[in-house]
């Protein structure tokens, strides 16, 4: 009991109000908006033209319209949520008057219906409610069913728009934004493509990694990070190399997925976030990308903060870390996760993707600047000289 935590720890969680998980969940969508809103509403569904002509939304909208719902479609969001989308899909949704927002596609989809829930009863700018805690009220009734299994959007209270003028990624935190309800069906996710498979995949590993090292950490984020951190491990690569025919594998990585975001409402994320963020802008890099490359350099730094849960990460992604000494079973979570990018085909340096190692002090200036809440959050102090470091080694 003496080893992950102390039993003077204070500790919070923030969740949605329901969440729904299992093979079919979507089918019971109609039901779930009729408890939620009553009948007789129009509802929003917002998504993107890739999902829509996928035939994920097929199974929700007969839902949807089989319990008495007319269903109004916003198909138009891409990739990074921009502003002036969460403006077009806030006007049709005023327009239609819509009782509720439904979001079916990944995190950008999410993301934007985040912002659209709370702008279409809202008179006053988007602007002023971007930020933290700057969401004073709910919103419409919202219901979230994701298609990836990486970002967790929808059992978070975060958003992030990408802002079309200043070329920023703003981040934002609510307790409002967290979904009335959230759908979880595995079998949404069966024909993801690899690349999106490694890419939201190895996201997913980040937030259960680093929910379990930070120093809010805590007993009961602890047994949810580690369980995210096996189950990953143990199925991304069997989820990217024939996920179509193997639902037991995408089964798992969402169930992953839950553990690991469940855990960052309590513990939050530390560094390899916070220095994803600036080369993912500068070089136009999916997130998960971004994620992957720095992750293996920042965990090579925090090591000596906590050499005994970074030995636990080895041990959970299946290293054999008997007879080795706390710090060689430490590294080996390191070099357990370059091995799973190597599996993925990830990049593994910023050179890799057209990086410049001149840089990384721009980079390390803008973390200090943006994202202190996460560096204040990772386990070992970090400088701007020691971001500067990292970004180098990372390249």
């Amino acid at each position: 009991m003496d080893t992950f935590f102390k039993m003077s720890d204070v500790f919070m969680f923030q969740l949605p109000r329901k969440v729904i998980f299992g093979n079919g969940a979507v089918k019971k969508m109609g039901e779930e908006a009729l408890a939620l809103c009553g009948n007789g509403k129009k509802v929003l569904l917002i998504s993107d033209k890739g999902v829509v002509g996928a035939g994920l939304t097929a199974d929700a909208k007969a839902s949807l319209e089989k319990s008495g719902f007319e269903v109004v479609l916003f198909d138009r969001v891409t990739a990074d949520a921009p502003i002036s989308l969460v403006h077009a899909c806030t006007e049709l949704g005023r327009k239609e008057k819509v009782g509720a927002v439904i979001a079916i596609g990944g995190g950008s989809v999410i993301d934007t219906a985040k912002a659209v829930s709370f702008m279409i009863p809202y008179e006053g700018k988007l602007e002023d409610n971007l930020g933290i805690g700057k969401v004073k009220k709910p919103g419409l009734p919202k219901i979230f069913v994701p298609t990836t299994a990486g970002t967790g959007s929808e059992l978070s209270h975060t958003f992030v728009l990408y802002d079309d003028e200043s070329g920023d990624k703003i981040t934002s935190y609510s307790p409002y934004c967290f979904a009335d309800i959230s759908l979880i069906d595995p079998v949404l996710t069966l024909n993801l493509p690899p690349k999106i498979t490694a890419e939201s995949g190895m996201d997913a590993f980040s937030h259960a990694l680093e929910s379990f090292v930070t120093i809010r950490a805590n007993p009961l984020s602890d047994v949810l990070s580690l369980k995210g951190i096996e189950v990953i491990s143990r199925n991304i690569q069997k989820a990217y190399a024939k996920g179509n025919q193997n639902l037991e594998a995408r089964y798992a990585m969402c169930f992953g997925v839950c553990m690991g975001t469940m855990a960052i409402r309590s513990s939050g994320v530390g560094a390899i976030h916070a220095t994803c963020y600036p080369p993912a802008m500068e070089y136009h890099l999916s997130h998960g990308v971004a994620i992957s490359i720095m992750m293996p350099y920042v965990m090579e730094y925090n090591l000596i903060a906590n050499m005994t849960k970074y030995a636990a990460v080895a041990e959970a992604m299946g290293e054999k870390v008997e007879g080795l000494s706390q710090r060689e079973a430490a590294q080996a979570s390191v070099e357990a996760v370059r091995g799973l990018m190597r599996d993925l085909s990830l990049p593994m340096r910023l050179r890799d993707v057209g990086g410049k190692k001149e840089d990384s002090a721009k980079f390390a200036a803008t973390v200090v600047k943006r994202y202190a809440h996460h560096i204040a959050n990772n386990p070992r102090n970090l400088t701007e000289k020691d971001l500067v470091n990292i970004y180098e080694m990372a390249w």
